[in-house]
């Protein structure tokens, strides 16, 4: 076999070349293709975005609150602090609501859009459930067992008084729960003492609830079991109301499920109840 000759192997690397160029320059081609498309597409997106983020059309025309009764819709908008020229879309809606959620009564906030010009608030007020007396300053309290704001005069609530819920200056969260079972057992009552008639209920650790009523009575009904303990209730009534017996500083002693004891008491001293004698 005679070997290739000199021409013929140039030749042979020249159409190698050729094909490796004619590929490389394919591959660069697309690439230059793919790049000016990406941009072109970039280019598009950022025009549209700025058209849309500036468009009249998604401008904010109105807010709508949902949900408030006790705080007006003028302070909530307030408080999210939206100009009157933002856009729909470009609002930061998680700060929005933070912002709303420091106002004491605002539990929840929660925020959508309407497009093309309106946001929707929907927000969910605490409800009271009592005071709280803590260190000679009163406290509002929800039914979540959160001590949220202090009493002020606006605030046009008419509750019961929790005492005796701190320790050394630091709320006790178990005696606070379990004052929650208390005042929503009342609340659920019908018949006396319903939560409208109780003035103050006083807890103590180790001796449960003591509840007075706006009449001068005093139920100390300690911890559970309320609704045996209040049954055993209205026969001393009637046996007080037969003896002529005031109601007035009246303590009844529920406690106990053998017996009731029912003595006088000083509702100025807790600690001192004298004059006792059972029915």
């Amino acid at each position: 076999m005679m070997a290739p000759s000199l021409t013929s192997i140039i030749e042979t690397r020249k159409n190698r070349l050729k094909r490796r160029s004619g590929k490389i320059f394919g591959d660069v081609g697309r690439s230059i293709a793919l790049v000016t498309m990406t941009g072109i597409v970039a280019f598009v997106m950022v025009y549209v975005y700025n058209f849309v983020i500036t468009a009249p059309y998604f401008r904010l025309a109105a807010i709508h609150v949902r949900g408030n009764s006790r705080v007006a819709e003028s302070d909530i908008a307030h408080l999210s602090g939206i100009g009157t020229t933002e856009n729909v879309l470009t609002l930061n809606t998680s700060e929005i609501s933070r912002k709303i959620a420091t106002h004491p009564w605002i539990r929840e906030v929660r925020i959508g859009r309407e497009l093309p010009d309106r946001l929707v608030i929907d927000v969910v007020e605490r409800t009271p459930a009592s005071f709280v007396l803590m260190e000679g300053t009163l406290y509002i309290m929800d039914w979540h067992g959160e001590i949220f704001k202090k009493v002020e005069n606006d605030d046009d609530v008419t509750l019961p008084v929790l005492n005796g819920m701190s320790f050394q200056e630091t709320v006790d969260r178990n005696l606070v729960q379990q004052s929650l079972l208390l005042l929503e057992f009342l609340a659920q009552r019908k018949s006396y003492p319903a939560l409208e008639h109780v003035s103050e209920v006083f807890g103590h650790r180790e001796y449960g609830f003591s509840v007075y009523t706006e009449g001068g009575v005093c139920l100390q009904v300690g911890f559970g079991n309320y609704r045996r303990k209040l049954e055993r209730l209205k026969p001393v009534l009637v046996d007080l109301s037969k003896r002529n017996k005031e109601r007035i500083f009246i303590c009844i002693d529920l406690t106990d499920t053998d017996r009731v004891v029912v003595k006088r008491s000083d509702l100025f001293n807790r600690d001192r109840l004298t004059k006792s004698f059972e029915t």
